[in-house]
This record gives structure tokens, sequence and C-alpha cells, in this order.
């Protein structure tokens, strides 16, 4: 059954107020930029805590926007990976239905697991673990699947990160690695759109490539599919919402558990262990942090010291894979190679096309058992770490 098919029952709608008061002003926005993206008024920004507000208008209380009282907006909220709709119930939208063949083993719905490395060294060495995620950006667009990627890169000045649009080969490889330091890569979209590329690829975490999911989907099939506005402002919504979710061509997401606060990098590295922030090449954490410095050396940090700056609105995130990506990536329980888990038809389609094309090199994922095992244990302990809703856990979760 084709997705243009589906028959499927509009979403409530969660409000502008719901959006300020029970994920901004109650501690649990996790920073995406999500809802500032989505906005076709211009009425939200992220204020210096990269939290977002709206531009301030004398007068008017936090909870408040003109906009969504009077014109019937309120897509801010739509977007918001706090917000309802939920994975589970995107999930048909994202996957289609009936999604027979689809498995679900505790950590989303999937069609292949199997893990997998860059068949270049020099892309390997670039990337994180296998460097799979960099092969594909560079695949992509060297066969013109792509023509932007969405990905964070180290600024330049204060080798903070930083949202960035990559374009070129040198430049998806000049932004490759992690720093476990959060950045809100959908803020990219905007710069995709000014641009006018057309078929992007988004790379992000858990809590990004949900919001990317509702942008992609559930804001166009279910708050403009109903005439509560005036057409007017119908058209200018659709018009926003397609330069943003309708040219991100896939959606690649990285497995999460947490990131840490800038402070890990100035105050522990920097400032402690005295380490400039300019010789560090890239990061990893495997059961403790490994540091890699430009030189060649290794330096390593226990995990636990580094957990003292892990960010807080990462509590309140259940999802550790990446459910609703077309492809989720993560280098768990092994060195030097990812796993892979294809979601989607058009991850699927894209990842065996890949493959073909010689860019990596793959084994089965009963060679890598103990990756497996500590990707189940992880997506567990995620989903157990949130607070149950209101009427128990989603079956999605069994």
């Amino acid at each position: 059954m084709s997705e243009a098919s589906l028959s499927l029952t509009p979403f409530a709608r969660p409000a502008f107020r719901e959006l300020m008061n029970e994920v901004v002003l109650s501690g649990r926005c996790i920073e995406c930029a999500s809802c500032v993206v989505a906005c076709p008024y211009n009425q939200l920004e992220l204020d210096a805590l990269m939290k977002p507000r709206r531009s301030p208008k004398k007068g008017d209380p936090a909870d408040f926007c003109p906009v969504a009282e009077n014109q019937g907006c309120d897509i801010c909220a739509s977007v918001c990976p706090r917000l309802a709709p939920d994975r589970t119930e995107i999930a048909p939208r994202v996957f289609g239905e009936p999604v027979e063949g689809l498995r679900e083993d505790g950590f989303g719905r999937y069609r292949q697991i199997l893990v997998a490395r860059a068949s270049q060294k020099a892309v390997q060495q670039a990337g994180q673990d296998g460097g799979v995620v960099t092969a594909m950006l560079l695949w992509g667009l060297e066969s013109g699947r792509f023509d932007g990627a969405v990905v964070s890169k180290v600024g330049e000045r204060d080798c903070n990160p930083e949202p960035y649009l990559a374009t070129s080969a040198e430049e998806v490889l000049a932004a490759a690695g992690s720093w476990y330091t959060y950045c809100a890569n959908p803020l990219a979209l905007g710069e995709a759109a000014k641009r006018g590329l057309e078929r992007v690829c988004f790379v992000g975490v858990p809590c990004q490539t949900t919001p990317v999911a509702k942008l992609r989907r559930t804001a166009r099939e279910d708050w403009l599919a109903e005439p509560v506005r005036p057409p007017r402002h119908a058209e200018r919504q659709a018009k926003h919402l397609a330069e943003r979710g309708e040219r991100v061509a896939l959606s690649l997401g990285l497995l999460c558990s947490e990131v840490f606060t800038f402070e890990l990098m100035t105050e522990k590295l920097e400032g402690e262990m005295g380490i400039p922030l300019s010789e560090i090449r890239q990061f990893n954490v495997k059961g403790e942090v490994l540091i890699y410095k430009r030189d060649g050396e290794l330096v390593r940090m226990p995990l636990a010291e580094a957990q003292t700056y892990a960010r807080a609105e990462c509590q309140h995130c259940d999802d550790f894979s990446a459910e609703l990506a077309d492809v989720s990536f993560g280098g768990v329980g092994s060195d030097g190679w990812t796993i892979v888990i294809t979601r989607t038809q058009a991850g699927q389609e894209a990842w065996d096309a890949l493959v073909a094309a010689g860019w990596v090199e793959t084994q089965p994922i009963e060679t890598h058992a103990k990756s497996l095992q500590v990707l189940k244990r992880l997506a567990r302990k995620q989903r157990e770490r949130v607070p149950v809703p209101p009427g128990g856990r989603p079956a999605f979760w069994a």
C-alpha cells in the first residue's frame, strides 16, 4: 500500500501555548530549533541559551502568539519532538501501513540490521567509527542523489559545533567526526531553502530526526489538511513547510543516549586537562571518552567524569536509535565498524545503492553479537529512564 493511499486519523493539535508552557518553560526543550525553522511568520527566535521564544513584544505574555490565536497556525508546536503526536502515532506516516516485513526488536521498526565500514581507508579515518555516514554523504553528492547535506561542523572561531550545510566532498570531510556536544542541525534546513537546494540529506541525533519526520510528513498532512485558516495563510504555511520539509531527500539518524554541554570542552579539557581545543581532531565514547588529538596522541577520560557535564535535557528523551530516521547509524559495541539499521523504503533503497556502488563493505550483524546486545540494552535503558506517560507505555515500546 502506498503512502498516498493511507487513510489516517488526524492528530489532536498541540498549540503554541503548550510549546511554551509544557516544553520551554518546564525545562523539557531539547534546543533542536525545529519550531523556529517551521514558523512561517518569523515569530520565533532563539535566546542566548538556544531556547525558543517569541520575538519580544511589549506587554505580551511568553505563551502568546497572535498568529496562532487569530490565524490557526501552531505549526511550531506540531513539529516539536516533546509534544504529540509521538513516535507511535507518526510511524504509519513514516513507514506506511500495513507494515508487513518490518521488525521491532526494542529499537524501533526496521527492515535490515548489519554492520559496515567505508571501503576507503581515508573515509574511515576521517569519519566516526566505520565512517559509513561520511561515505553515504560522499556517494550521494557524487552520484547526484543529494545536492547538499545538513551536518554539524566544529566552529573555526571557538570550536563550538554549529549547523552546517555541506555541498562538496571537501566540506563533508571537513565536518566528519563527532564532538558529542549539542548542535541545532535543523537550522541549516533554512539555509538549504535560501540556497535553493532540492535534495538534501539530513544527519542528526534522535531528537532532531523526529521533528524532521514531522516536518516532512505530519505537519503537511494533518495541520494543512483541515481548512481552519484564511486561504492566504494556508498558502503561506504550506509554501513554508514545503520549502523545508520536501527538500529532505533522506534522513540519517545517529544513535545517541546523551550529549555533553560545551563546558566539558572549555572547563574540563581545556581548563583542567590543559588540552587546547584547536588541537583536538575528534571524540568517541567506548565505555570511556576517547580524545583524538591532531598530533596522533590519544587521551582517555573516565566516562563518569564526562557525565557530570551531561545535558539535563537529554533525560527527557526516550529514543536511543533514531527510530523515525530513514536509516540509523551508530558505533556501539565494536571498534572500526558501524551498526546500520535501515528503516524506511527510501532508506533501504539508498543503502542498497550505496553497497552496490562499492562505497562500503558489510558483515552480518551476527558477526558482531556484542554490538546488537549493547544496542538493545541501551535502547531499553533509554525508554525506561523517562517517566511513564498517563495510560502506560505505548505498545510500540514492547
